[in-house]
């Protein structure tokens, strides 16, 4: 435990543990949805983006792992969990590749306020924290535009 991290992080550091294992559980349903729609999509260039953002949900996970344990708190392990704490759910992936790109956008969105949220609560009391909020929100946003790109060429 990092009894400093903790102190830092001040009063708030339980609240803000449960907020990252919400993200945490939206990152790992984030991470298997984008694998299996990029196993069963028949759009290769999809395939290929989705398969691709799946492993920097992955990143994620591992980032916020590690900050909640450097904050003394358990990060959710078990995968019933993940759909008890999940903020942005879990789009089963359809072979129709648009209707997959559209729910990998709906993660997308709700990941964006989720960090944005994260940012705000931390940005005066826990700078490791908002820094890494800010990180990932900043991907979260690339992924957005991504799959929004990607959408409007397939549509033509």
């Amino acid at each position: 435990m990092g009894k400093t991290a903790r102190e830092i992080a001040g009063e708030k550091v339980e609240d803000v543990v449960a907020e990252l294992n919400k993200a945490l559980a939206d990152e790992w349903l984030a991470y298997i949805q984008y694998t299996m729609a990029a196993s069963i999509v028949k759009h290769p260039n999809a395939a290929k983006e989705l398969a691709s953002v799946a492993k920097e949900e992955l990143e994620h996970a591992d980032e916020l792992t590690e900050r909640i344990l450097q904050l003394g708190g358990k990060p959710v392990v078990d995968q019933k969990q993940l759909y008890e704490l999940t903020n942005c759910g879990y789009e089963a992936p359809s072979e129709e590749t648009i209707e997959s790109l559209k729910g990998a956008l709906k993660g997308e969105n709700c990941a964006i306020k989720i960090y944005h949220k994260i940012a705000m609560m931390t940005k005066d009391s826990d700078v490791v924290t908002y820094n890494l909020a800010l990180h990932i929100m900043e991907e979260e946003i690339e992924h957005e535009e991504r799959f929004e790109a990607l959408v409007e060429w397939i549509e033509g």
